[in-house]
């Protein structure tokens, strides 16, 4: 079963948080990847020094602004604090790339690709300063840099999958660079992990087994699951994407994405076993993600209406016509917007 990308590839280049909604291969405009049995849970991945994500339960003394932008994006599914973190971030953390490379979903998501091509310079340029006090970072974040370049490549007016390509090589040259100095950094697994997931499902011959062992040594953990449940799921393998989704679920409990995709697993379940208990459960839970949809992204909300839709068609046995084309309506009535709307259609 495939899900329409929705602002997804993109991210998961430049943070290893989610998949947006860049086509940097064409196949990849069909996916939302935006993401473990509860073993994975138990794995603990030690600190380094180059550990960017804290593992759970540690705390800092003097918090960031790009460290709250994460947590309220990841954590709590807020796209709304993130930004307002984001952008005081510029300010505060100008020398960090995962402040620009984060910022790049909304401009992304809006359309304005050339401040995406600004973005992907910053990152680089961030990353670039890095090489001489944390080689790792410098390395990896290059490679991000690169990324968020070659997406700008295949979205300006006359780009195109070659301009692409070649910087995609560059980027992988980076990541191995990275990956040589410390394959166990946690940051590196989480990135890397979901690059390696973008490839299996869209490149033949390509091994998705590969790209969830790396996310199992990923942090923070609710971020590596929801990447395990995007694999799991995609490889048909739905218990073990039941597992996953759950054991995140349990770690940020207040992020309505992983409640829209806790829905989306029932409801997978339920339409290709014929069970309607799981079914009705997942319309349940589309609705209560849906509660929180003045801070999820356009993307993700048209998802959630289309597929409570499906689900919603399947119990009255009807087709599907009609759970279709809502981010286009959501974009019309909301242009320019691509989070914390107002002029939303009722979930029915």
């Amino acid at each position: 079963m495939k899900f329409k990308s929705s602002a997804h590839i993109l991210l998961a280049l430049a943070t290893g948080a989610l998949v947006t909604q860049s086509a940097l291969i064409t196949p990849m405009s069909q996916f939302n990847l935006a993401m473990a049995p509860a073993v994975a849970v138990t794995q603990a991945v030690k600190p380094n020094s180059n550990m960017a994500y804290p593992p759970g339960g540690v705390q800092s003394k003097q918090v960031s602004n790009v460290e709250r932008a994460k947590e309220a994006m990841f954590r709590d599914g807020d796209y709304i604090k993130a930004k307002q973190y984001l952008d005081a971030a510029l300010k505060t953390e100008p020398n960090e790339p995962l402040t620009y490379a984060m910022n790049t979903l909304y401009p992304f998501s809006s359309g304005d690709f050339e401040k995406v091509r600004d973005y992907g310079e910053k990152t680089t340029k961030a990353a670039e300063k890095l090489m001489k006090t944390n080689p790792l970072r410098g390395n990896l974040y290059q490679g991000v840099g690169g990324a968020i370049l070659a997406a700008y490549e295949m979205k300006k007016a006359d780009g195109g999958a070659l301009g692409a390509l070649s910087k995609l090589q560059k980027v992988f040259e980076f990541m191995d660079k990275a990956n040589k100095i410390d394959p166990n950094n946690s940051e590196l697994n989480l990135i890397k992990g979901y690059m390696d997931l973008l490839l299996a499902v869209n490149v033949p011959f390509s091994d998705t087994s590969q790209a969830i062992d790396r996310l199992k040594n990923a942090d923070p953990r609710y971020l590596a699951l929801r990447g395990m449940y995007i694999g799991y799921r995609d490889l048909k393998q739905y218990d073990l994407a039941n597992n996953a989704i759950d054991a995140a679920r349990k770690l940020a409990p207040q992020n309505p994405e992983l409640t829209y995709y806790k829905a989306q697993i029932l409801n997978i379940r339920g339409r290709e076993l014929k069970n309607d208990n799981e079914l009705r459960e997942s319309m349940k839970l589309f609705e209560v993600a849906y509660q929180k949809r003045d801070r999820l992204l356009l993307s993700t909300i048209s998802q959630i209406l289309s597929e409570h839709c499906q689900a919603k068609r399947t119990l009255a046995k009807a087709d599907h016509d009609g759970c279709y084309g809502f981010e286009a309506q959501l974009k019309q009535a909301n242009p320019q917007v691509v989070v914390g709307l107002t002029k939303i259609p009722p979930l029915n």
